[in-house]
């Protein structure tokens, strides 16, 4: 379950919500809506939002068909890309702060990680930021925050992997709005990068757990996750 909500960002956002998250304004809108009537589309957007803002498909992940619109004709673009890739689509406000992760590892009782900062070399963390061997973007773990909004965002991380129902392990983004320093969260990575130099394991070595004993604890959650399916389909 987990998985599915966090894979389909227009029901995660339904369930933050439930959950009482902070999160940015929102629009979800589908493919047949755009197809047909365009205009209306940009007009409700525009009635909603200012530009700049965020166009995404629902569907996705590695911010591949993301599109930030600082005009009618780039949001006309923008939804154009991310229909491709999805039969619905979010519009979200842009929200100008810092991009921060933290890491989250667990089952029924999780934990959260130490907090760590993107500054993407691009205009936001796109697909060539985060992937390009040429990307200049920076990490900073832990990331430049008061101490008391990093235990918050600690506490909303576990807080939004326990309203999805999710399982061994996950990476919440959160923005920090840089004149208020609300937090804002933006989504749940239930696959999130796992490379020895990908963000998730980064957090967790910054807080104690080398990748090796990640790995073990990883290994020993499958195992009580799969004992739990088993003990419930015996009737135990």
């Amino acid at each position: 379950l987990g998985s599915a909500l966090g894979m389909d960002k227009y029901y995660a956002k339904i369930v933050f919500e439930k959950e009482n998250l902070p999160q940015g304004k929102y629009l979800a809108i589908s493919k047949k809506q755009i197809m047909s009537d365009l205009d209306q589309v940009l007009l409700q957007i525009e009635e909603m939002f200012t530009y700049p803002c965020f166009v995404k498909p629902c569907n996705s992940g590695s911010s591949v068909g993301v599109s930030k619109a600082s005009t009618r004709d780039e949001l006309v673009d923008a939804l154009n890309i991310a229909i491709k890739y999805d039969r619905r689509i979010l519009v979200e406000e842009f929200i100008d702060g810092q991009e921060v992760e933290c890491a989250v590892l667990g089952n029924d009782e999780p934990i959260a990680s130490t907090v760590g900062e993107i500054i993407p070399c691009n205009e936001f963390y796109d697909y060539e930021a985060k992937y390009s061997a040429e990307s200049t973007s920076e990490v900073l773990i832990p990331a430049k925050l008061p101490s008391k909004t990093i235990e918050k965002i600690r506490e909303y991380a576990v807080k939004a992997f326990k309203a999805l129902e999710c399982a061994g392990l996950a990476r919440a983004d959160f923005f920090v709005q840089k004149k208020t320093g609300k937090i804002y969260i933006n989504e749940l990575n239930t696959m999130p990068g796992f490379t020895q130099i990908s963000m998730y394991p980064k957090l967790w070595e910054a807080s104690g757990i080398s990748y090796p004993e990640l790995l073990d604890r990883l290994i020993e959650l499958a195992i009580e996750k799969h004992q739990e399916k088993t003990d419930i389909s015996r009737g135990l």
